[in-house]
């Protein structure tokens, strides 16, 4: 018997075993070890390793999907499909809703509307079949992806639109009030001068009560334009010529004082702004060339040499710094008369200084001699 065993070719041999007596391999159905005689039983339940080849089987190298598993398969995917992209449609119409309301929805919603249900439930597939559902889902993503680009691309035109809209509006109200109201006015005055209104004129009401003078003429200056007339006229030119002669006093006061030629600085640039008087204008020129001239510092004192250096922050001229020493004239206009260890002395030479005496210590600001 043992002859016929090994004398089986491979195809024909049976599986084999270890004996648990002498560990010899026997077939795996002995019940008897041909070697040591003991008995070894019927193999145990967990021991059996049969293969397709053991019970006479032929095996298949490669299989064909059954056409109804495919043709299933191909409803299924198909069905999914159209309701992932009914739910896409249905999507994208509320989303441009909710962004012409309340703009970008949060980004962690978005992303979990626009994900593509997975396919879920299927039964286990073999290989081929498992290739088939992915390439599915792969072309559905992919359509996702246009569908959330496009519509990406409506909310910013639209956005687009809306602002231009806006843009145009503001314009529209600018010019439009812009050309409208100069209209309105003139319509108003109009009105007014044929109803022959007579505007009270407190100019001379104004002055007695001491208002500053720059309120006294402008409020002759409103009286005029509202009527027109010789009265008014000279009460204009009156309360003018005390303005002005005001602003002289201040700003060309002896001695020099710098507080007071602010003043009128501040006080001319009021008034050219609402009365284009030709004297209003050439004072403002006057009075803004005197606040120029005094400024510059003193940055350097050698009263051993007996010489003085100066910065210039005059806008009228060029030069930014000019040395100077006793007798020269600073600016064209300051007369150095003295170099001391602590100031320089200087006196204002120009026809609206009246000589006026000054002095300038290192880093500060020019003041009056005292």
């Amino acid at each position: 018997m043992s002859e016929n065993i090994d004398n089986q070719s491979p195809d024909q041999k049976d599986p084999t075993r270890l004996c648990p007596v002498c560990r010899t391999s026997i077939s795996i159905l002995a019940v008897r070890c041909r070697f040591c005689g003991a008995e070894v039983g019927r193999p145990r339940k967990e021991q059996e390793t049969f293969t397709v080849k053991d019970l006479g089987g032929a095996q298949r190298s490669s299989y064909t999907l059954s056409g109804n598993v495919t043709e299933a398969l191909e409803a299924f995917i198909s069905e999914e499909r159209s309701q992932v992209e009914s739910k896409e449609r249905e999507r994208q119409k509320s989303e441009r809703k909710s962004h012409f309301f309340r703009g970008k929805e949060d980004e962690s919603t978005t992303k979990n509307e626009m994900s593509v249900p997975q396919v879920s439930g299927l039964p286990e597939l073999d290989a081929a079949a498992l290739d088939l559902a992915d390439i599915s889902s792969s072309s559905t993503k992919s359509k996702s992806i246009r569908a959330k680009k496009e519509s990406l691309f409506d909310t910013i035109g639209l956005k687009v639109l809306i602002v231009a809209g806006v843009i145009a509006g503001i314009i529209v109200i600018y010019f439009g009030t812009t050309l409208v109201w100069p209209r309105i006015r003139h319509l108003v005055y109009s009105q007014s001068a044929t109803d022959d209104f007579i505007y009270p004129n407190r100019s001379e009401e104004f002055y007695a009560s001491g208002l500053p003078l720059i309120q006294v003429v402008e409020e002759a200056l409103i009286a005029v334009r509202h009527n027109d007339t010789v009265e008014n006229r000279d009460i204009l030119d009156k309360m003018r010529r005390r303005f002005i002669d005001g602003i002289e006093a201040e700003a060309f006061s002896t001695p020099f004082d710098r507080f007071k030629l602010n003043n009128a600085s501040r006080d001319i640039n009021h008034a050219s702004a609402f009365d284009s008087d030709p004297e209003i204008v050439a004072l403002l020129n006057t009075i803004n060339h005197e606040v120029s001239a005094f400024k510059f510092i003193l940055i350097k004192l050698d009263a051993e040499k007996g010489m003085a250096s100066f910065r210039l922050n005059n806008t009228y001229v060029d030069a930014k710094a000019e040395d100077v020493v006793v007798g020269d004239m600073l600016q064209e206009r300051f007369l150095v008369k003295r170099i001391s260890s602590r100031e320089v002395h200087l006196e204002d030479m120009s026809p609206h200084g009246k000589q006026r005496q000054l002095s300038i210590r290192y880093m500060e600001s020019v003041e009056a001699f005292r």
